[in-house]
C-alpha cells in the first residue's frame, strides 16, 4: 500500500511539474503554434517576435507578426502586423467556442508587388490560403484527436494600414497608399463558433481584398499578366509600329499613364 501511494504522489509530482511548465511558457507555446500553422497556412515564413498573455485578465499582446513573401518576390514580408491586442470573455475560457470581445491589429505593413513575370504577390498568397483551406482539417485537428477549439469574435478591427507598391516593369520604383479601416463583427457566431483556421482565412481574404481594392486605384491591374519585357515591347511599338522615330521613354511615360 505505501509503494502505491509513493507511486500516486510521484505521478502527481509529475502532472504539476507539467502544468507548471506549460503556465510558465505559454508565451512561447502561442509563439511557436502561431509561426507553425501560419506558415503552414499561408506557405510561406511566419515569424513572431512576442507574446505576451494575461490569462487572468483575459488579456493578450503579439507583437512584431510577419508573413513572409511568397517565392518570386523581392521583399521578404507580404505582411508586418505591427501590435495585435486581444481581450477574451473570461466566463467562455472552459467553453467551446471561446467568446473573444476583441481583436485590434494596429499600424500593419503591407508590400505589394507584381513581379517581372506579371505576377502579384497577394494573387498568390490567396492561392496558397485556398489551397490549405481545400485541404480538410487542420494539423491542429488531426494531431489531436479530439474537438476543435472554436470561437466567436465580436469585434475585429485592423486600422492604420498601410501598403507599399512596387511593379517590376516600373523598375521596382515605390508608391505608397493608406488602406481603410477594417471591422468585422460576429466572426463565427452564426455557425456556432469558427476554428482558427477559418478566422485567419476570414481576415486574410478580407485583408488581401482591402489591398487589392486600394491598389487598384493606381491603375496596377493593367500590368497583371503581363511580363515586364512584354509591356516594354508593347510602349515600342506604339511609338514606332513600323520602324518610325519616336522617343521611347516617352512611350513608357504614357502606357504607365505618369
Amino acid at each position: 500500500m505505501k509503494k502505491v501511494l509513493i507511486g500516486v504522489a510521484a505521478l502527481l509530482l509529475v502532472v504539476v511539474g507539467g502544468l507548471v511548465f506549460v503556465w510558465s511558457n505559454l508565451d512561447s507555446i502561442v509563439k511557436n503554434a502561431i509561426e507553425t500553422y501560419g506558415s503552414e497556412a499561408t506557405k510561406t515564413t511566419v515569424s513572431v517576435a512576442e507574446v505576451k498573455l494575461a490569462l487572468e485578465n483575459g488579456e493578450a499582446k503579439i507583437s512584431g507578426l510577419k508573413v513572409g513573401n511568397p517565392v518570386g518576390f523581392t521583399d521578404p514580408n507580404i505582411f508586418e502586423l505591427g501590435m495585435i491586442s486581444t481581450k477574451i470573455d473570461t466566463s467562455t475560457i472552459n467553453q467551446n467556442p471561446i467568446v473573444i470581445d476583441e481583436i485590434i491589429i494596429s499600424a500593419p505593413a503591407v508590400v505589394y508587388e507584381i513581379n517581372q513575370a506579371g505576377v502579384s504577390n497577394v494573387d498568390v498568397l490567396k492561392k496558397n490560403l485556398g489551397a490549405g483551406s481545400s485541404s480538410g482539417k487542420s494539423s491542429a485537428a488531426s494531431d489531436g484527436g479530439g474537438e476543435e477549439l472554436k470561437m466567436v469574435i465580436r469585434k475585429l478591427v485592423v486600422e492604420g494600414t498601410s501598403a507599399k507598391v512596387r511593379i517590376a516593369a516600373l523598375g521596382n520604383k515605390e508608391q505608397t497608399v493608406k488602406l481603410p479601416r477594417i471591422l468585422l463583427t460576429d466572426v463565427g457566431k452564426k455557425s456556432g463558433g469558427a476554428t482558427a483556421a477559418e478566422v485567419a482565412q476570414i481576415l486574410s481574404s478580407k485583408m488581401l481584398g482591402n489591398v487589392k481594392g486600394s491598389v487598384a486605384k493606381l491603375g496596377v491591374d493593367k500590368y497583371i499578366g503581363k511580363s515586364a519585357d512584354a509591356i516594354k515591347k508593347q510602349a515600342l511599338e506604339k511609338i514606332a509600329p513600323k520602324g518610325g522615330g519616336g522617343n521611347p521613354a516617352d512611350a513608357l511615360k504614357g502606357l504607365f499613364g505618369n
